[in-house]
């Protein structure tokens, strides 16, 4: 096989719809793995064009998983592409040729303000900001909206440091914020629908992703803090509350796969003697990775 073929006609456009990527979600995959592992080895790209590459990569890898490809093929597919990046010189012309075509996409990429990353039922939308001294919302999923109030969960970013946040507005606060994450320990991949039917776990929608209890790992939000005004939908007539989580938390969310979603548990007081009020929300992790290099490139 022509090693070089691997590379042939790269695009850097993340900003495709879902099912164009859907159409072609093995070629890009492929072709952008390969352009990544050896951009990577001859240090022919900078940070914010890596960053692009690789932020496609993870979306097509998202359209591919979704789709019905198994975990154990799409490894295979990047080990593949990744040994034949391998066996290309650093020197070679046409491979050249390929990464002087991902400086120029890089150029459009890196000049987007916004850029939504749907998935199965949700979308993460993306947002660069020059204003780095205030608190910005860099990747923020809506998990519920009524006329007068919304939760909304994702990245936040301040000074160029990334946080994950729940925002709640014109509502009571709860007294409790938990996360539930599959635990990898215990649940090695999502379960599939077969598996869920028969433990009598949903199958539909967002809740139809989440782990079961005896496979998540829970986490408390770190901190509890009125929202800066710079997060809320309207400035004038909204007040919220954030609660953040630590950056091990970010970093266990962001490992996530593309098929599953977490839980949100919320917990508010009755009174005394009273069982605890109790709402359960659904995040849907999708190519939240992929947004993330997307959105934080200028930070």
């Amino acid at each position: 096989m022509n090693k070089l073929a691997v590379f042939a006609g790269i695009v850097l456009a993340t900003a495709l719809p879902a099912p164009v990527l859907a159409i072609d979600a093995h070629t890009g995959f492929s072709k952008r793995t390969a352009i990544f592992a050896f951009a990577s080895r001859c240090a022919l790209l900078g940070p914010s064009e890596l960053s692009a590459v690789q932020s496609g990569q993870l979306q097509t890898r998202g359209v591919l998983l979704r789709s019905g490809t198994s975990s154990a093929e799409v490894a295979q597919m990047q080990a593949i592409a990744e040994t034949s990046a391998e066996e290309i010189d650093c020197t070679n012309a046409e491979a050249l040729t390929e990464i002087d075509l991902v400086r120029s996409s890089h150029a459009s990429w890196q000049v987007l303000h916004a850029l939504d990353y749907p998935a199965t039922h949700r979308s993460w939308t993306t947002r660069r900001d020059v204003a780095l001294l205030e608190r910005r919302w860099r990747v923020v999923q809506d998990l519920e909206i009524s006329e007068d109030s919304q939760i909304r969960f994702g990245a936040t970013s301040l000074d160029g440091r990334a946080s994950l946040d729940l925002l709640i507005e014109n509502q009571a606060p709860p007294k409790s914020v938990l996360l539930r994450l599959r635990d990898p320990n215990k649940l090695e991949n999502p379960l599939p629908t077969l598996v869920r039917k028969i433990l009598k776990l949903p199958t539909e929608g967002v809740a139809g992703l989440a782990p079961p209890n005896s496979g998540a790992e829970t986490f408390f939000a770190a901190h509890r803090v009125p929202a800066e005004a710079s997060l809320l939908s309207d400035t004038k007539n909204v007040r919220g509350v954030r609660f953040g989580f630590g950056a091990e938390v970010l970093k266990a969310f962001s490992q996530l796969d593309p098929r599953e979603a977490v839980v949100v548990d919320l917990y508010w007081s009755a009174g005394l003697g009273k069982p605890d009020l109790h709402k359960r929300l659904y995040v849907e992790v999708g190519d939240f990775l992929a947004a993330r290099l997307f959105a934080e490139a200028k930070d």
